[in-house]
């Protein structure tokens, strides 16, 4: 058995403004978050791949080459949960025309499926891993396509957002097929809400379509206006107006209410962080569950508090958070 590699990490994410109406060719701004996927690993003796995860499970699995082609065959243990890693080995194999037995640990701070790039971060992180494993140096670039063509295949669609933030860090602008990514923004402290609640991304954004076409007079002015919140935003994040974001925040929920992607989980974190002194609270991702985030400067464990007393767990994230580590 091998040495260990130096563990690679990536950042997950959240969006400050934006999400939904970046679908129908509105900005949107999504940022690193400082709670990350770690992935280190290790040769193994022999055609051997083995995944073991803390909070997932484990693979194990044969590498051979079929048809020109490494795989991963006779898969077995939590297959369909660890699925991004495996496929995304495969890819780094067939990319760097190299493979060897490997063992991957994984740890992350991100909950599974909960609309912060979990996906996009183990896919990034394990990309890189592999590669620095096998001794190949790939670009950025190259880590982040992998992640992407990874995701396509197991999703069958994907955004390019969440492997640039995991890759690039920082704050990055989104508008249709431009991504932009923006020095000099505000670190802020948020207080990240998961609700524990998992919603269907698809089926929230195929509700907003059909309410768009039954009423595009209300659902169209609606999306104008989250694009020019993002905007406006991002002006304010230059300048450090953090009690405009706060008021940009609360605009932005209030909208995406409108939108009809909220929930009662969500509305009863957001109530509960605003009354305990956020000054700006919203969903962030899809909606219909998954997490929320909190704006607060000061009274940090407030906040913390208010959403564990609503049976939320809270994160503590800073924003415009380092990228890939390898």
């Amino acid at each position: 058995m091998g040495e260990s590699t130096e563990e690679v990490s990536a950042p997950g994410q959240v969006f400050l403004f934006g999400e939904h109406a970046v679908v129908y060719g509105q900005p949107a701004l999504a940022t690193a978050i400082n709670v990350r996927t770690d992935v280190s690993g290790e040769i193994l003796d022999g055609p051997k791949f083995e995944v073991v995860s803390e909070k997932v499970g484990h693979v194990e699995g044969n590498i051979e080459k079929k048809n020109g082609k490494w795989i991963i065959s006779d898969k077995g243990g939590d297959v369909e949960e660890l699925s991004f890693v495996t496929k995304v080995t495969e890819l780094t194999f067939n990319h760097v025309q190299n493979a060897r037995g490997l063992k991957l640990h994984i740890e992350s701070g991100l909950p599974l499926g909960s609309g912060l790039g979990s996906s996009s971060a183990v896919t990034t992180a394990t990309a890189a891993a592999v590669s620095s494993i096998l001794d190949e140096d790939l670009e950025r670039e190259e880590i982040a396509q992998l992640a992407f063509d990874a995701e396509i295949e197991i999703q069958g669609a994907a955004s390019r957002t969440g492997v640039n933030v995991a890759t690039y860090g920082g704050f990055l602008r989104v508008l249709e097929d431009e991504r932009k990514k923006l020095e000099e923004l505000s670190e802020l402290g948020l207080i990240i809400g998961y609700t524990g609640k998992y919603a269907n991304t698809g089926e929230l954004v195929a509700g907003v379509r059909a309410r768009r076409e039954e009423k595009p007079e209300i659902i169209n002015p609606m999306i104008e206006t989250i694009g020019n919140i993002t905007d406006t935003g991002i002006k304010a994040l230059k300048k450090d107006e953090l009690e405009k974001i706060g008021v940009l925040i609360n605009a932005n929920q209030n909208l995406l209410e409108g939108l009809g992607v909220s929930s009662p989980e969500l509305r009863t974190l957001i109530k509960a962080t605003r009354d305990s002194g956020a000054i700006g609270a919203k969903l962030t991702g899809a909606g219909g569950g998954g997490c929320m985030i909190a704006l607060s400067p000061n009274n940090r464990e407030d906040i913390v508090e208010a959403i564990e007393d609503e049976n939320g767990k809270a994160i503590k994230a800073k924003v415009g958070a380092e990228g890939l580590r390898y």
